[in-house]
């Protein structure tokens, strides 16, 4: 059986609450396909298709790197448009780089390198990003500088999940497969 997956941080209550009321506030359901509450997440490494042999693989590298590291402070600063300034698909929150989250990004990267699991490969430092919403209808947008918006919202990683994300016409719908504790 093949398996959509991702290893993602999930998003404490009071900072959802912060995109969901930006998203009420500046996104119209018009253009946008809002990230529902419940879906909002942090994705540290996207994986993609895998079989049950991968997906097991996948949960003993977050279970042997989550011991290697203490909880992880996020920063994120403002709301924009991503990837591509130029061509965005995307409203996300950005956050500051740092050292510790690139080097949990790093770890688990290679670790499932080590365990044969296909992925792609960023040759960059890790920069944290929460997506609010995906572009609906391009053809009506309003002033994307009308979107941006800073922010100082922070939160702590004190865990991580292996998440399957099953697609479908409403929008993707994510189960936790698994999900270790950074001590």
């Amino acid at each position: 059986m093949r398996h959509r997956i991702f290893i993602a941080s999930h998003l404490p209550n009071n900072v959802k609450k912060i995109f969901i009321d930006y998203q009420q506030k500046k996104l119209d359901n018009a253009y946008f396909r809002l990230v529902p509450k419940e879906s909002l997440h942090l994705t540290l490494i996207f994986i993609g298709y895998v079989d049950s042999n991968n997906l097991l693989k996948i949960t003993r590298v977050c279970q042997n790197a989550t011991p290697l590291f203490s909880p992880i402070d996020v920063k994120l600063n403002k709301i924009t448009c991503g990837p591509n300034p130029r061509s965005p698909r995307l409203i996300w929150a950005e956050g500051k780089i740092s050292k510790d989250l690139d080097k949990l990004h790093k770890t688990l990267e290679n670790q499932l390198i080590d365990q044969g699991i296909n992925l792609k490969i960023e040759n960059r430092l890790f920069r944290p990003h929460v997506t609010l919403a995906r572009f609906k209808n391009k053809t009506k947008l309003p002033h994307l500088s009308e979107l941006e918006e800073s922010i100082n919202q922070s939160f702590v990683i004190n865990s991580i999940s292996v998440i399957e994300s099953e697609l479908s016409r409403l929008g993707p719908k994510y189960t936790d497969l698994n999900t270790f504790s950074i001590n």
